[in-house]
């Protein structure tokens, strides 16, 4: 039974838009997977997967909250699927860094940011990919796993209205024309007619969001609440209950329930097959990364000598069903991803821990041997840096020139024995502690992001300037400063049929002719590096070297938007003609090269 009458239209024109698009890439037949935010501490991983039958689209995500292991399993387990009938778009694990962690959140509640377009925090930017996403989707499944039991008077202190596990939440039972109440109630008689336990039974909660007097009023923060409201889909949560403690009875469960929403949503799949000890077992299975050449974890030291860069390399990332998300840390910055993220040795910290989806797997000790030569240039102080991924030196007073959305770390001062504090003044590390400690941490160079009062005027034209201080006790003052352009996108590099490559200067509101025919995404060029750039051809993203078609009944949007922030950039639109030509809006304008 599907209560989607009104969606049935895009439904059925979401196939052929499908099939145009089809990637190069995919994993398996009918199904491919992207990175967003690839290379970054916060990587957000969705697998499309096309069913064997035409049907509409539905979006599950689990992990938005890092401490709900339940939710991430079962939606990861869902992606490996076999869809027989309609489609899904699957986010396993929204939230990484939290999941790393075994936190709820790191800066803020990221299923709080779906009321407006914020944009201070990581949280931010990897919600603004999934409202881009769901702008494909015909229906949403949320994947939660909550505190005690929900009931809907006062029982106990694990069974009332404010526990949230074993229960399938709606933000209303009815909205517009759609039925959500009686949806969900079909699921649940089919599903706890298998559960024998009173208290484990799912219940039908409501939290009336849209009631000026709701008790959740927080709730008008959420994805359902967005999902509903915004793009008038069937949205529902499935929230298993932390107090249970068999990890694997809760996925199975978890896993049925939203089989049975498929079900009465129009989307049939079969999930692969696993055991109650994978489940239980997997995060320890087969993971292994190795050191500076090490395994990690089977030598019980590591030797490192100062000014050594660290060189981690995941060897295995465990069971491909599964795929957990591997994490390394140093203990002297807890929640620094070292896999994601570049460090030279310039201060000594006592061990290495490496996480698999947020459970200690191995660790190492750190011995450093040896001294940190002295800085090049005598007594000038030298701050050292990373700006996306390369070494870079840079003295007292001297400025560092980047473009927005560059990934900027900064390592600490050459030569230094002491604990150094680095303060990239106007960004805050750490929302709920602002000690001033910058160190470490990926900074992605986005003025919008930091506090303007402390922008300084640049010499260079369009570029915004922050200082960099070194704050550190006892030593002397030293700045340097950091200019941030914008981004701007200059061409992009197409390859036709024949081999030949295409360079079409970018015009953002623009149109350009091509012949008809199947191209391949190559490259966009902009005055940063061109990894800082990602594409989506209408509603999907295309990774270089996947192609797409020009037709002449279907004209193709395509947008640039910022890798690190997935902030858009501007859109073409190519369309099927003769032979390639541009056409630009207003009087003459012309791309700058």
């Amino acid at each position: 039974m599907s209560f989607l009458p009104k969606r049935i239209p895009s439904i059925i024109f979401w196939l052929p838009s499908l099939i145009l698009f089809a990637f190069a890439s995919s994993a398996s037949a009918g199904s491919w997977e992207h990175s967003f935010f690839a290379g970054t501490q916060y990587p957000l991983k969705v697998t499309y997967i096309q069913g064997e039958q035409p049907g509409p689209t539905v979006m599950v995500q689990g992990g938005i909250q890092g401490d709900e292991s339940s939710g991430y399993i079962t939606a990861q387990l869902l992606s490996k699927s076999m869809v027989l009938r309609g489609n899904l778009i699957v986010l396993p694990r929204a939230n990484v860094p939290s999941i790393n962690l075994c936190k709820r959140q790191i800066n803020v509640d990221m299923n709080r940011r779906f009321d407006r377009n914020y944009n201070r925090f990581y949280e931010d930017r990897v919600a603004r990919v999934i409202r881009f996403l769901l702008n494909q989707a015909d229906a949403f499944i949320h994947l939660h796993e909550g505190s005690g039991f929900y009931n809907p008077t006062y029982v106990d202190n694990l069974r009332n209205p404010n526990r949230y596990g074993q229960s399938i939440i709606v933000d209303t039972l009815v909205y517009k024309q759609i039925d959500l109440a009686r949806t969900v109630n079909s699921v649940l008689d089919e599903l706890n007619d298998h559960i024998a336990a009173s208290d484990y039974k799912f219940k039908l909660f409501n939290t009336r969001t849209f009631d000026q007097a709701t008790s959740y009023p927080e709730m008008r923060k959420s994805l359902t609440c967005y999902a509903l409201a915004e793009h008038n889909i069937p949205a529902m949560a499935v929230e298993v209950s932390k107090s249970i403690i068999q990890i694997d009875w809760k996925v199975r469960q978890q896993l049925t329930a939203t089989r049975m929403l498929l079900h009465r949503l129009g989307v049939e799949v079969t999930p692969p097959a696993f055991t109650d000890e994978d489940v239980r077992a997997y995060a320890r299975t087969g993971v292994e990364v190795m050191v500076n050449g090490r395994t990690l974890g089977r030598d019980g030291v590591i030797n490192l000598a100062p000014g050594t860069t660290l060189a981690v390399k995941p060897v295995s990332s465990g069971p491909s069903e599964f795929a957990p998300e591997l994490a390394l840390f140093a203990s002297d910055r807890p929640g620094v991803n070292l896999i994601n993220a570049r460090r030279m040795v310039l201060e000594p910290f006592s061990e290495l821990e490496l996480r698999s989806d947020g459970r200690k797997v191995a660790e190492a000790k750190v011995r450093l041997t040896g001294k940190l030569p002295n800085a090049p240039g005598g007594d000038i102080p030298v701050f050292v840096c990373w700006l996306n991924g390369n070494p870079v030196f840079v003295r007292d007073g001297e400025t560092l020139h980047a473009v927005l959305g560059d990934q900027l770390i900064l390592e600490g001062m050459w030569g230094s024995d002491l604990k150094e504090v680095i303060n990239l003044k106007g960004f805050v590390a750490i929302p709920w502690a602002n000690n001033g400690q910058d160190l470490g941490w990926e900074i992605i160079l986005d003025p919008d992001n930091f506090m303007s009062k402390y922008a300084l005027k640049s010499d260079r034209p369009g570029a915004t300037r922050f200082r960099v201080a070194r704050e550190t006790p006892g030593a002397p003052a030293a700045n340097f400063y950091v200019d941030i352009r914008p981004r701007t996108v200059l061409a992009l590099r197409l390859g036709d049929r024949h081999g030949q490559d295409l360079l079409v200067p970018w015009i953002s509101g623009g149109s350009y002719r091509l012949p008809e025919g199947e191209y391949v995404f190559e490259s966009a060029w902009s005055n940063g590096p061109d990894n800082k750039l990602v594409a989506t051809a209408g509603d999907r993203p295309i990774d270089e070297g996947q192609s797409f078609t020009v037709d002449y009944n279907r004209p193709l949007k395509l947008t640039v938007r910022q890798a690190t922030t997935f902030g858009d950039m501007g859109t073409m639109t190519f369309t099927a003609g003769g032979l390639a030509s541009l056409d630009v809006p207003g009087p003459n304008p012309r791309p700058r090269f």
